[in-house]
């Protein structure tokens, strides 16, 4: 599964961003968006021996960015120990997430008649980074940067988005991204004064729906470990395969604005 769930992000993050194989780490970056999410180290695959060097080329690699040094820790990053080497040299853990594949028919939710999903295209591309901006609480100054990746995904034929709305208000997002008959729900959010009326729920019904119509095996999602989104996935048929962790080094003259940036994830509570 963590194969299958890697080579999908791949191909994701080289939509929206860069992509750099350095031999024993996958490097994945984007100067637009200075956030973990975006900018860290993936598959690490080293010797003990080999440690270090790995740990620095990377440090300088994102140094060079002005963005913080981050690494991605799943089940298969080798060494075992790579995360007591991150620790010992002062890199803190800054996001544990579950990711959670579909394996069926969960609970039966009754859809609220006052929540409505359609499926968006290029007149509502304003309208869904608004609500995803909110929802996310995504600084003013990254909107064009969004409204960018947006566009860059939406060029591939497997990329949907979804908008919820409440008595006619827009009010939630989601989107989907197929390639390879595998499937990713990424971006489930829904605006502060909305949350808890059934919009999230919604915006998954019809999500997994397109998802397995589609033909996609495996679906899958990120959540924060514990939270609420977690326990709402569950009942709708999700279970954990594995948990990933990044892993982050605080540059020490970041400024407040760069902070606030970095500190962006798409896997808070919906």
């Amino acid at each position: 599964m963590h194969g299958l769930v890697e080579g999908h992000l791949d191909s994701l993050l080289r939509l929206v961003g860069d992509m750099n194989d350095i031999g024993h780490a996958i490097l994945y970056s984007n100067r637009r968006i200075p956030s973990t999410e975006f900018n860290h180290a993936s598959r690490v695959n080293v010797t003990e021996s080999e440690t270090d060097k790995v740990i620095a080329d990377v440090v300088r690699h994102y140094t060079s960015m002005k963005v913080n040094p981050c690494f991605e820790v799943s089940p298969a990053t080798q060494p075992q120990t790579f995360a007591s080497s991150l620790l010992r040299r002062n890199f803190k853990l800054a996001l544990e997430e579950d990711v959670m594949v579909y394996r069926g028919k969960g609970k039966r939710f009754k859809v609220s008649p006052d929540v409505k999903v359609v499926a968006t295209d290029g007149s509502l591309v304003d309208v869904w980074i608004d609500v995803f901006m909110k929802g996310f609480a995504v600084p003013v100054v990254l909107r064009d940067a969004f409204l960018d990746m947006l566009g860059k995904a939406s060029q591939h034929e497997g990329t949907k988005s979804y908008l919820g709305y409440f008595q006619g208000k827009p009010a939630g997002v989601c989107a989907l991204l197929s390639f390879n008959n595998v499937g990713g729900i990424f971006n489930v959010g829904t605006t502060p004064e909305h949350r808890r009326k059934g919009i999230a729920t919604a915006l998954l019904h019809k999500t997994i729906g397109d998802s397995l119509s589609s033909g996609n095996n495996p679906l899958y999602l990120f959540t924060r470990k514990g939270s609420d989104a977690e326990r709402l996935y569950s009942n709708l048929g999700f279970q954990v395969a594995y948990t990933r962790r990044l892993y982050e080094l605080q540059l020490q003259k970041n400024s407040k604005r760069k902070s606030e940036k970095r500190s962006i994830t798409f896997s808070k509570p919906v």
